[in-house]
C-alpha cells in the first residue's frame, strides 16, 4: 500500500537522482547502496561498478536525465519505484534524447533512502 509519504520519498529520489547526475558519475553512485546492483546494457555491483558505469554513459554525452515516476509501492522497509526517464544529450549527443524505462527498490541505508536494486531498459 502506498501513501503520500511514500509518494514524497520517491519524488525527493527522483530529485537527488537528477540533480546527481548533472554532477556526474561519482555524486550520482553515491545514491545507491554500497552493496547495490544496476541492471542495464551490462551488470554493475556495488558503488564502484556502478559509478564506473554511469561515468561511461555520462561520458557518452548523456549528461542530464528527467525521470517521472509510473509507480510507487511500499512493500514492507522498501518502496519499489517504476519510471519513464529521458536521457538528454550533449557534447556529440547534443539535441538528442533518450526515452527508456528504469525501477528501483530504494532501502533506508547510510540516513537516507538509496537505490538497491536499479534496472533500466
Amino acid at each position: 500500500m502506498t501513501n503520500d509519504a511514500d509518494q514524497y520519498i520517491a519524488l525527493e529520489f527522483i530529485d537527488r537522482y537528477e540533480a546527481a547526475w548533472a554532477q556526474g558519475a561519482h555524486a550520482a553512485a553515491e545514491l545507491y547502496t554500497a552493496d547495490s546492483v544496476l541492471v542495464g546494457y551490462m551488470t554493475a555491483i556495488g558503488r564502484a561498478e556502478i559509478e564506473k558505469l554511469l561515468a561511461g554513459i555520462i561520458g557518452q554525452g548523456w549528461t542530464q536525465i528527467e525521470m517521472r515516476p509510473v509507480n510507487v509501492r511500499r512493500i514492507g522497509d522498501v518502496i519499489l519505484l517504476a519510471c519513464a526517464y529521458t536521457a538528454i544529450g550533449s557534447g556529440a549527443n547534443a539535441g538528442k534524447t533518450l526515452d527508456a524505462t528504469s525501477s528501483h527498490v530504494l532501502v533506508q541505508a547510510d540516513g537516507a533512502w538509496r537505490s538497491a536494486l536499479h534496472t533500466a531498459r
